[in-house]
């Protein structure tokens, strides 16, 4: 038998007794953890599951969830609200669909938060716990600690601690680059309720360490 023959002999037995190596799983991005009803992808989760690139994450009426990130960011989202996770390069990202947030970023990558075209995140990496809400094309940034800062394709607004941004911008997906217009942006002092209900900021700006922060009921968030 020559060799090519003895070659392709071998490359047969190779095709027929190698095991064939499973596709890779998604990315893990984080935990999630949950008091009433949450979904991921339209399953019922248990208190605590595994969160995964692409999970869209909704809750129902008296719910509220929170998902812990790499770095010991934390987003939480109340009742009747829903998002996306996915990843953009080699951060986290966030794009509310529908209701409100709140992000504890204590990370050097911060979370990204995507809602009807535009971006936003805290701004360096010193810390902040912002808020953002959304309905219809009226979209709302309160930042609670440190400075958020909202991108869109016309401007870059900073919100500043104790501010929220009021503006319009237009629903659908984002566009060149990333982000699309704002129509109308205004600046006003913050109200102490914020947009989730949940008490985030006043509760998680008198920790050292808001990244411990949980959810120990539809309506509440504790911090350690």
């Amino acid at each position: 038998m020559g060799f090519r023959a003895v070659l392709a002999t071998l490359l047969s037995v190779l095709l027929v007794y190698v095991p064939v190596v499973p596709a890779a799983s998604p990315a893990v991005v984080g935990k999630i953890s949950t008091k009433g009803r949450t979904t991921v992808n339209g399953t019922l989760v248990p208190e605590e599951a595994t969160v995964f690139a692409g999970d869209r994450i909704a809750t129902d009426k008296e719910t509220a969830a929170g998902l812990s990130l790499p770095g010991g960011d934390q987003v939480f989202l109340p009742s009747l609200s829903a998002a996306q996770i996915k990843r953009i390069d080699d951060q986290v990202a966030v794009v509310l669909e529908r209701g409100a947030l709140a992000v504890v970023n204590r990370s050097a990558r911060p979370v990204i938060v995507e809602v009807n075209g535009v971006r936003v995140r805290a701004s360096g990496t010193s810390g902040a716990i912002y808020e953002v809400a959304v309905n219809g094309t009226s979209l709302k940034v309160m930042a609670r600690k440190g400075t958020a800062v909202v991108k869109a394709s016309d401007r870059t607004v900073e919100v500043k601690e104790g501010t929220t941004l009021d503006a319009t911008a237009p629903q659908g997906p984002a566009g060149a680059g990333g982000v699309g217009p704002i129509w109308t942006a205004v600046l006003v002092s913050s109200t102490a309720a914020g947009f989730t209900g949940l008490g985030l900021g006043i509760k998680a700006v008198k920790r050292p360490t808001p990244q411990n922060c949980v959810v120990v009921s539809p309506n509440s968030i504790k911090c350690p």
